[in-house]
């Protein structure tokens, strides 16, 4: 009976001391950390998109993320962007960010919620050769 106590508490504090670290290698945690940078961002009004978490990939102090920010005004309308996050702690810290929906530019720019302009009209390019 003492050794199945013992053998429960020392799995209890090893479950404990792994949920620990791993609570900063979660979704969540990255998510929180990309949100407070965001607020930091004086050209970005977050009150107009709204963020969806992608995959979020870890590789030790280092987290990739990928984000699709749609227009509250128009759903259809997304900016995807990637961001690398380094752990500073027990918290995360956004490294940098990039368009990842090829649209170019920076993501956090005064353009990043307008929407595309159509290709040009007229009739298709054809090969010269």
């Amino acid at each position: 009976m003492r050794s199945v106590l013992v053998g429960l508490l020392g799995l209890t504090l090893v479950g404990s001391g792994c949920s620990k670290s791993g609570g900063t290698q979660s979704k969540e945690a990255v998510q929180a950390a990309i949100e407070q940078y965001l607020q930091k961002q004086s050209n970005i009004a977050m009150n107009n998109m709204t963020l969806e978490m992608g995959d979020v990939k870890f590789q030790g102090d280092r987290a990739d993320a990928e984000v699709k920010f749609h227009s509250k005004q128009a759903p259809s309308l997304a900016v995807g962007v990637h961001y690398v996050l380094r752990r500073a702690g027990d918290q995360w810290e956004v490294q940098s960010s990039s368009a990842s929906s090829g649209m170019g530019g920076n993501p956090h720019g005064g353009t990043a919620g307008q929407a595309p302009t159509p290709p040009p009209s007229g009739p298709p390019l054809q090969p010269s050769h």
